[in-house]
């Protein structure tokens, strides 16, 4: 940024009452920074950053609705969050100033101010426009405040393998092999999350007779967008299903994937990698289309799906081994690739019988056409054996042998041995694809 460009500041105090000292500091700064308005609520601060004309917001850490959705919100429209903290009451503890620090940064916010030092404002407003907008939560903020922690680890310290199962619309079978590759990890020892993210209707839970009044996945995001969320509230909202596995459930119903935001999302993702070594998201089919939203604080019905696609270390693509399923996987693949590259991208062919009259090697060569170093695993038609899961609301590794649990497990083995390998990667891959949009 030129020296002698001037910043646009959006300021929302709300009922804080440092409002008048900010409003002289970034007057008396002219030659930095210009105050644009000063906006009442968050609905108003959005709709002021929707006309382009601020980079920066300066919020009250007590604005009613400042949360990791509407931080996200600001980013998308090219505007960094910098947050004044009030001091905490006469009997508090130092503990709570902390932790309310804590939380502004992993909703998103670029910078924590202290209210007694509201007159260095364009200071710090300045510093956040060379932050890198959008980067996330507290792992790539550099706070204000010796004292804000990182986000604390889970089990083990470095974070867990993310691995993503997913097909094109119409393509059977990714919930069962989800289940069956969690189910397979716990029972080879791994401490395993299972997590329901089809925006489209989840499943999870049935196939496993687990009966959720409330969805984890609901419940979780809310705490990710309060800023709440942590390892400890994450393994106490998830759904234990037998030794060293655990479910969260997916959307009640479909019409409800408005409640799960992208950027509490992706917090919901990191959180998981630390709780657990392996997290498997089951996702939905959807993939972003190429129309072009006036609105850039939305967000589709897709994007949950995306994020866990561009997160993943390795995604798991079902199709179905008929001419319809292999059409259909044929053209869903190359948007795939195009989305998150051919690197950890594994095919699984599901429902392979003989009635169908091509072998393996012609099914992997139609693969190989599209997507050139995708490895293929073909799973047999076992109608018995699905059915038998299914019924008794068991994974495939309880519910008895059979051809699809021993491909299932076949499967396991190619993905698991290298579960700790490239530990933290997809962070790394979040922030180039949010920078590259």
């Amino acid at each position: 940024m030129v020296a002698t460009e001037r910043v646009g500041v959006l300021l929302a105090a709300g009922p804080a009452g440092w409002e008048p000292a900010a409003v002289r500091a970034l007057s008396a700064a002219s030659r930095r920074v210009v105050l644009v308005r000063r906006c009442l609520d968050v609905t108003d601060l959005l709709a002021a950053a929707a006309a382009g004309t601020a980079q920066v917001a300066v919020v009250s850490d007590r604005l009613t609705g400042l949360d990791a959705d509407s931080v996200a919100r600001l980013a998308g429209c090219g505007v960094r969050t910098v947050a004044v903290v009030a001091p905490p009451a006469a009997d508090a503890r130092g503990e709570e100033l902390v932790a309310a620090r804590a939380r502004l940064l992993r909703i998103g916010v670029a910078r924590v101010v202290d209210e007694g030092s509201v007159d260095s404002l364009p200071d710090h407003v300045a510093a956040a426009v060379h932050q890198e907008l959008g980067a996330g939560p507290a792992r790539t903020v550099v706070p204000q405040v010796d004292e804000v922690p990182t986000r604390s680890g889970g089990s083990g310290g470095a974070d867990g393998r993310l691995v993503a199962v997913w097909g094109p619309h119409g393509a059977p079978g990714r919930t069962t092999v989800a289940v069956g590759l969690a189910a397979e990890a716990a029972a080879r020892g791994t401490r395993t999350l299972l997590l329901d993210a089809d925006p489209y209707g989840g499943a999870v839970a049935q196939h496993l007779a687990v009966l959720d009044e409330v969805s984890g996945l609901l419940a979780a995001v809310r705490l990710a967008n309060g800023g709440e969320l942590d390892v400890a509230t994450l393994a106490a909202t998830a759904r234990t299903v037998g030794p060293g596995l655990r479910i969260l459930s997916g959307l009640p119903r479909p019409q409800r994937w408005r409640e799960v935001r992208p950027q509490p999302f992706e917090e919901l993702l990191g959180v998981a990698t630390e709780l657990d070594p392996l997290v498997v998201v089951d996702a939905g089919p959807g993939l972003p289309d190429d129309v072009v939203d006036a609105f850039p604080g939305s967000h589709h019905r897709d994007d949950v799906s995306v994020a866990a696609l561009t997160a993943a270390e390795d995604v798991v693509v079902v199709g179905s081994a008929d001419p319809l399923g292999l059409t259909t996987l044929a053209r869903a693949l190359p948007e795939l690739l195009e989305l998150r590259g051919a690197e950890g991208v594994h095919v699984v062919v599901n429902r392979m019988r003989p009635s169908l009259g091509w072998s393996e090697e012609q099914v992997r060569t139609l693969v190989r056409g599209v997507a050139a170093t995708a490895p293929v695993t073909f799973l047999p038609e076992d109608r018995v054996g699905a059915d038998r899961a299914l019924v008794s609301g068991r994974p495939l590794p309880e519910s008895g042998d059979g051809p699809l649990r021993r491909a299932v497990a076949a499967l396991a083995d190619e993905l698991l041995p290298a579960a700790s390998v490239g530990a933290g990667r997809w962070w790394r891959r979040r922030r180039q694809t949010v920078s590259s949009r």
